[in-house]
């Protein structure tokens, strides 16, 4: 049995309205005012659910291994001993945090290490507004517990000097003759 599909017309082949309304967006964001800055010397504010870098506090951690385990690809690194101290006349078993180390490298900022946190106020966040963790190296981008408790921010560009950049390019030419 054969099935006859009716014949397409011309206007159903090409139709003018599709064509327009894929410029549609075109057209609407052509009028609209551009916003251009100067990356490097000029930064953009992330928005406030923008999860950026780790921020952690030695103090405030519990050494629950929480994160660690909430991590779906184990780049959290933690390492516990239990001391005991005594308080009040009582000795008292508590943990105590060796080693919390996370490789940034592989992380995707889920954000399941700090909703697993069961401290109040969390003891690792990632709401530091850092988004600049370009490195030449992969081993610049797993951090030990020291570096992610004093995290401020990468290293502000400050642009090359116009004096080094004049004497350089005057420097290359003589010593090509002129000739670049």
């Amino acid at each position: 049995m054969q099935v006859e599909y009716p014949k397409a017309k011309w206007s159903e082949k090409f139709l003018v309205l599709d064509l327009l309304e894929g410029l549609k967006t075109t057209l609407r964001e052509l009028f609209k005012p551009k916003v251009t800055i100067r990356y490097p010397e000029e930064r953009m504010e992330p928005t406030d659910r923008f999860r950026g870098m780790f921020k952690f506090s030695y103090d405030r951690c519990i050494a629950c291994k929480l994160c660690a385990v909430a991590c779906p690809i184990d780049i959290i690194y933690i390492d516990v001993h239990d001391d005991m101290i005594e308080e009040g006349g009582k000795k008292k078993k508590v943990k105590v945090l060796d080693r919390y180390d996370i490789d940034v490298k592989r992380c995707m900022f889920c954000s399941l290490c700090e909703e697993a946190c069961p401290t109040k106020p969390k003891s690792i966040w990632l709401t530091t507004k850092t988004y600049e963790l370009a490195t030449y190296d992969r081993n610049d981008l797993y951090f030990n517990m020291q570096e992610l408790e004093y995290w401020d921010d990468r290293p502000q560009y400050t642009g090359l000097p116009e004096d080094t950049d004049k004497k350089q390019i005057e420097g290359q030419k003589q010593i090509t003759g002129g000739v670049e």
